[in-house]
C-alpha cells in the first residue's frame, strides 16, 4: 500500500507540474528562458576568467616570445632543436610543442625518466608500427607431448588477440613455458586481460598509485580461470620490462604451479598516458606508479627469478628439465 501510495503522489505531482507548465504565458515562458541564458551566460564568464588568470603568464611569455622577440635567428635555431623541419609551421603556432619538449628533456635528464616526452607524428607511425610488427612474431611451438612453448613478444592488442584465438589449442597441454624474454612491455590492459586466463576470479593483479587519490585504483581478475597447467614456467631475462613484469608478478603470485627462471627483469614499475595533441603530435608523461600484488615496488629494482640462470644456458632446455624432474 505504501508502495503504491508514492507512486500515486508522484504522478500527481507530475500533473500538477505539467498544468503550469501549460498554464504560462508567452511572456511568463520568455521570462524563464532569458533567466536560464543569463545564467549560462555569467557561469561563462566565470570559467573564461578563470582560464585567462591561471594562463595569464604563460599566454604573455608566448605573445612576447614567439610573436615579438626580435632575434629571429636564434628563435629558428633553438626551434629546430625540438621541431622537425617538416613539421614546422610558424613560431606562433609551435611554441606549445617546444615547451612540452623542453620541459619533458629536462625531467628525464633530472629522474632519468625517458617515458615521457612529446611524441611527432612520425615517431607516432614507427612506434605504432614497430609494435605490430613485433606482435605478428608470437608463436606456439610444442616442446613435447604434454609440454607447449608460448612466446609473447610484447603486450599489445595484437599479442593478446593471438592467447585468445589460441587458448583452446594451449590448454591440450599439461605444461606451458611462456617466454617473455626481450619483452619490453606494452599495454597493462592487455597484461591484465592475459593474466584473467589463469589467475582466480578477483585475485589482486596490480595497484596503480597516482597523485590524484581519486585515480589510483585496484586492479582485480574480472573472470574464472581459463587455463589449468600443472606446470608454468616463465623465462625472464634484463630485458623484461614494464607490463611483462606485472605479468608475471600476478600469475607467480596466484598460481603456486609458476616458476621464474632466468635473470632479475629490468625493473620499470610505472605506468604512461598519451593524449593526442593538434597536428598530429601527441605528449606522453608518467602518472602512475604500479605495485604487484603484495603491494611490492619493482621500479629500478626489477623481478627477481625463482631461480636465477645465467644469460648463457639454454633456459628453454632449463625449463624441460625442471618440469620432467617434477614429474618424477
Amino acid at each position: 500500500m505504501m508502495i503504491r501510495k508514492f507512486f500515486t503522489n508522484l504522478q500527481e505531482k507530475r500533473r500538477e507540474r505539467r498544468a503550469k507548465r501549460a498554464a504560462r504565458t508567452p511572456f511568463e515562458k520568455l521570462k524563464r528562458r532569458y533567466r536560464v541564458f543569463q545564467v549560462g551566460f555569467f557561469l561563462l564568464l566565470a570559467v573564461l576568467g578563470f582560464t585567462v588568470y591561471t594562463n595569464y603568464d604563460y599566454w604573455v611569455f608566448k605573445l612576447l616570445l614567439a610573436n615579438n622577440y626580435v632575434f629571429t635567428d636564434a628563435l629558428d635555431e633553438f626551434y629546430s632543436l625540438h621541431i622537425r623541419e617538416e613539421n614546422r609551421r610558424s613560431f606562433h603556432r609551435d611554441f606549445d610543442r617546444v615547451v612540452i619538449s623542453v620541459v619533458t628533456g629536462e625531467l628525464a635528464a633530472i629522474n632519468n625518466d625517458r617515458h615521457t616526452y612529446l611524441y611527432s607524428p612520425q615517431a607516432i607511425t614507427r612506434a605504432r608500427e614497430f609494435d605490430r610488427a613485433v606482435g605478428r612474431t608470437t608463436n606456439i611451438e610444442p616442446l613435447s607431448d604434454d609440454t607447449v612453448l608460448l612466446f609473447i613478444p610484447n603486450i599489445s592488442q595484437a599479442t593478446r588477440q593471438f592467447v585468445f584465438d589460441n587458448k583452446d589449442e594451449l590448454a591440450q597441454y599439461t605444461n606451458l613455458v611462456l617466454d617473455l624474454r626481450g619483452n619490453h612491455g606494452g599495454w597493462l590492459a592487455d597484461a591484465y586481460r592475459i593474466a584473467d586466463l589463469f589467475v582466480p576470479n578477483g585475485a589482486v593483479l596490480s595497484y596503480h598509485h597516482t597523485r590524484m587519490s581519486f585515480f589510483s585504483q585496484t586492479i582485480t581478475s574480472d573472470n574464472d580461470p581459463f587455463f589449468n597447467f600443472e606446470n608454468i614456467i616463465i623465462l625472464q631475462d634484463r630485458r623484461t620490462a614494464s607490463a611483462a613484469e606485472g605479468l608475471i608478478m600476478a600469475l607467480n603470485e596466484h598460481l603456486p604451479e609458476t616458476t621464474t627462471i632466468g635473470q632479475t627483469t629490468f625493473g620499470k614499475g610505472t605506468g604512461q598516458v598519451t593524449i593526442p595533441l593538434t597536428g598530429g603530435y601527441a605528449v606522453r608523461a608518467t602518472v602512475l606508479q604500479v605495485l604487484g600484488p603484495q603491494g611490492q615496488c619493482i621500479h629500478a629494482v626489477g623481478v627477481p627469478p625463482d631461480i636465477a640462470l645465467p644469460y648463457y644456458i639454454n633456459l628453454v632446455e632449463a625449463a624441460l628439465e625442471m618440469i620432467y624432474y617434477s614429474l618424477d
